[in-house]
């Protein structure tokens, strides 16, 4: 229930701040809606997926015998999109997705508590996705 609630808040977050880019990006409207709605996909599609994402948190035993559980998950609140025409001849576009990927940790004398304690954040990581359109979607 909880991944669900951060699924969504994610998803409504990202909404937000993308379309807050309208004003100072070129292209249509139209545009920078297609790929604002590709970008929220794509990030709710990242934060399921992720190979070491909440639901498949690592549980590893530390030496001094208690548990470290960890996972990665995109911080909504620092969701950015853009829009640019390329300045080829032919019709095209080019999305910039930027955000922060954030490594999330807790402990406890258990796996179970570990998993179940309060996590907090220990390190960010910033990345930007390049996508482009042709015509064909985005990719």
């Amino acid at each position: 229930m909880k991944l669900v609630r951060k699924i969504l808040t994610s998803f409504f977050i990202c909404l937000l701040l993308c379309s807050a880019a309208y004003g100072s990006q070129p292209g249509s409207k139209q545009e920078l809606d297609t790929f604002n709605n590709f970008a929220i996909g794509w990030v709710v599609k990242l934060n399921k997926s992720h190979i070491k994402g909440f639901s498949r948190m690592e549980i590893t035993l530390q030496k001094d015998g208690s548990y470290l559980a960890r996972y990665h998950a995109i911080s909504p609140d620092s969701i950015s999109c853009r829009v640019k025409k390329t300045s080829a001849k032919r019709k095209g576009l080019v999305g910039l997705l930027k955000y922060i990927e954030t490594i999330y940790e807790s402990t406890g004398k258990t796996p179970q508590e570990a998993r179940a304690n309060k996590f907090t954040p220990v390190k960010n990581i910033r990345i930007t996705e390049i996508f482009s359109n042709s015509g064909k979607g985005w990719r």
